[in-house]
């Protein structure tokens, strides 16, 4: 699997062995699509990559010019990809690699990182469990920019709704098997209508 756009475009990403069900990349193809939704230049913002696996997500916004880059996930492996793919790249001064359960853990998040206000939030967690919505339900308002944009990764017959307390549906795209919902806060909807 491999970086598809940005100055380290071509580079091969560490993956888990491919007998590792637990750890499920979201495919390059996907992942161009995603970004050439998000716009190429990415340059100082920053960006929380949930459920991060690989990390795939989160270097290819560093890739693009992101200027900080969370990535938590709960699993050891993962953990450890994500390490060697941003010691690979040199990107360990752009990055917090953070051990934590989701969606528990945004709550700390938040407290530990009150200065961190995150542009871009990627929700990838494994499909049909239910992570997907309680995350983003969960999701602290305090974390995020006011145009902040969430990209939420669910399986296609997993249907999210197109409002929560917290966030509004800007759009959705369907890839196969997956689909990926791009929320907003509803305080930039407030805003626009006004």
């Amino acid at each position: 699997m491999k970086i598809t756009g940005g100055f380290l475009k071509g580079q091969k990403l560490f993956l888990p062995p491919s007998k590792t069900l637990e750890i499920r990349p979201l495919r390059s193809r996907i992942r161009k699509s995603v970004f050439d939704l998000l716009g190429q230049d990415l340059s100082g913002i920053k960006v929380l990559d949930l459920f991060a696996g690989t990390g795939a997500l989160g270097i290819e916004a560093i890739s693009r010019g992101a200027e900080l880059v969370f990535f938590i996930d709960l699993n050891e492996l993962s953990l450890s990809l994500i390490r060697k793919n941003l010691e690979k790249f040199k990107l360990t001064d752009k990055a917090y690699v953070l051990k934590l359960k989701l969606p528990e853990g945004l709550t700390k998040l938040s407290k530990n990182y009150p200065e961190v206000k995150f542009n871009l939030v990627f929700i990838t967690p494994p499909y049909r469990t239910g992570l997907s919505l309680k995350t983003l339900k969960a999701l602290p308002l305090n974390l995020l920019t006011s145009e902040a944009t969430i990209m939420v990764e669910e399986a296609k017959e997993v249907n999210l709704p197109e409002k929560t307390i917290s966030f509004f549906l800007k759009d959705k795209r369907t890839y196969g098997e997956t689909s990926l919902y791009f929320y907003q806060p509803i305080c930039l909807n407030k805003e626009e209508g006004s």
